[in-house]
């Protein structure tokens, strides 16, 4: 991908040209090329991964933690499903942006995200709606549960909320309500 072949004069090697070609691929965060005379070249790239998907027009999104689109797909992979976002995907490139109002949300997202993760929550985190950043909604779809989280404050005790009433109803399809004054849960429509 960086042009540069074996053999070649490690004094004639474009390194700028190269870190522009590798860079092209949307997988691809950062890279830096380095000479290591006299006749070695070191190439380090820090990679993204794949965080959440997107579906448009029956059509699957990759995309990272802020909000890079790095492949397409016509299946689904286990990564938890962004909804309620604004931008028009199949405007995008590869390697681009989600746009200024969804990138705007992926802090919360972030911190969500975290706090699920660092709280222990044995529930799978399959959906999350993110139309409203007044009240993300989060889907854990296997233990028929969402959760009206309301903002990104308090998280450590809206997660401690959303993990006793998994365990306490766990065959209940229930919607969890963290987005008012009072913590309360409801049948889940459609459940």
């Amino acid at each position: 991908m960086s042009g540069i072949e074996i053999g070649e004069n490690i004094f004639g090697i474009d390194k700028n040209s190269g870190i522009v070609e590798i860079k092209k691929d949307p997988y691809v965060e950062s890279v830096q090329i380095n000479s290591t005379y006299p006749n070695k070249i070191e190439i380090e790239v820090v990679e993204r991964t794949v965080s959440y998907i997107l579906e448009q027009n029956e059509r699957y999104y990759y995309i990272d933690k802020n909000g890079y689109i790095l492949e397409t797909s016509l299946s689904t992979a286990d990564f938890p499903e962004i909804k309620g976002y604004t931008t028009n995907l199949e405007e995008k490139e590869l390697g681009a942006r989600l746009n200024e109002e969804d990138l705007s949300k992926f802090n919360d997202l972030i911190k969500i995200i975290d706090a699920v993760k660092s709280n222990i929550i044995e529930a799978k985190l399959t959906g999350i709606n993110i139309q409203d950043d007044k009240n993300y909604i989060l889907e854990f779809n296997e233990e028929n549960k969402n959760i009206m989280l309301g903002d990104a404050k308090d998280l450590v005790a809206k997660m401690a909320w959303v993990n006793l009433f998994i365990k306490e109803k766990k065959n209940e399809s229930i919607t969890i309500h963290l987005n008012t004054g009072n913590v309360y849960f409801s049948p889940k429509e459609g459940g």
